[in-house]
């Protein structure tokens, strides 16, 4: 073997062993462990105990790009050395089918994550009404919903299908990690939607008419549905107060994730709108947050540009105006 084979063998070699999968994995989990945190914050009485994963994030997103960029280098150097690219396995446009997959939860019996697949799959069971079996939801974890955007799509189609034994297949499937970011997308789609509704953001008199339009859906499909999940999530969608009696236990998370998505199916259909026009939905509501955060960027811009004083001109001026502020008078000193 020459030097310049070995040397490409070595590049090979360390272009295989960058982390990159890896890291890639590593910022798609923290994703969704940021979507189920948001959901968390909302729902907690203590917010500033709940930590922030988005710096964590970001730097695992700056990681992989500069993983990225070494294997850039160390293709470019094996080109330098005549070796052609394919001759050592480049593979860029196929790195997110090398990421690890997170292990299919209640395939290990007596694992602590068969433990929290159970009790998801208990639940879902017990409000959808329908029967909780371990092989099915194994045979349906093949083809389970790998976000929460995705689960959404999936149980608004079942919803306006009336297919109920379907909706919890897809709940039960996705498994919590999935399922509970429900939660945290549903309620821009929802304000959105109610918005579309009504015409404006919607208010405190605006919650019978969203409760008109909202409420029925989930209570025809599910009955065994706890009301007060879905009455809850409107009432914060019109910006009041939910009614809770301090004896009452809080709502549990997958009813909450439950009526979430029927909510999202119910108010989409008292707009007219199909189980297709959910992607329409949310592009909507990402513009309508891209504005809304331009805008406050551009007024803390404004606001920041009024404090500063640039021009030398002015800045003399305002300096002679706090000389000639007039002082307090030295109060006289009556003789003795």
């Amino acid at each position: 073997m020459s030097l310049v084979q070995d040397l490409a063998d070595q590049l090979r070699v360390a272009r295989e062993e960058l982390p990159l999968p890896q890291v890639s994995a590593a910022a798609e989990r923290l994703r969704t462990a940021t979507g189920l945190l948001a959901w968390v914050l909302h729902h907690s009485a203590t917010p500033i105990s709940v930590p922030d994963l988005s710096r964590a994030v970001e730097r695992l997103d700056h990681a992989a790009a500069a993983l990225r960029v070494a294997q850039d280098r160390l293709d470019e150097y094996a080109l330098a050395l005549g070796m052609p690219v394919d001759a050592h396995g480049r593979a860029d446009e196929s790195w997110p089918s090398a990421v690890p997959a997170q292990a299919v939860r209640g395939e290990v019996a007596g694992s602590g994550d068969c433990r929290l697949a159970d009790w998801w799959g208990e639940r879902v069971a017990l409000v959808t009404g329908e029967d909780f079996s371990a092989a099915t939801l194994t045979a349906d974890r093949a083809d389970a919903a790998q976000s929460s955007v995705e689960l959404l799509r999936r149980c608004v189609v079942a919803a306006h299908d009336g297919d109920r034994r379907r909706l919890h297949r897809h709940l039960a499937a996705a498994g919590p990690a999935v399922g509970l970011g429900l939660s945290a997308v549903a309620p821009a789609l929802l304000r959105q939607l109610a918005m579309d509704l009504v015409g404006y953001p919607p208010r405190l008199e605006d919650l019978a008419r969203v409760r008109r339009a909202a409420l029925p859906l989930p209570a025809e499909l599910l009955p065994q549905l706890p009301t007060e999940a879905a009455e809850e999530i409107v009432a914060r969608i019109c910006h009041t107060r939910p009614q809770r009696t301090a004896d009452r236990s809080p709502v549990h998370p997958v009813d909450s994730a439950t009526a979430a998505a029927l909510l999202v199916a119910a108010l989409l259909r008292a707009n007219g709108r199909t189980a297709d026009e959910l992607a329409q939905v949310i592009e909507a509501e990402r513009a309508a947050a891209g504005a809304a955060q331009q805008r406050a960027a551009e007024r803390a811009e404004v606001n920041r540009a009024a404090l500063r004083i640039t021009d030398s001109g002015r800045r003399r001026s305002a300096v002679d105006e706090l000389g000639r502020v007039p002082r307090p008078a030295a109060r006289r000193r009556s003789g003795g």
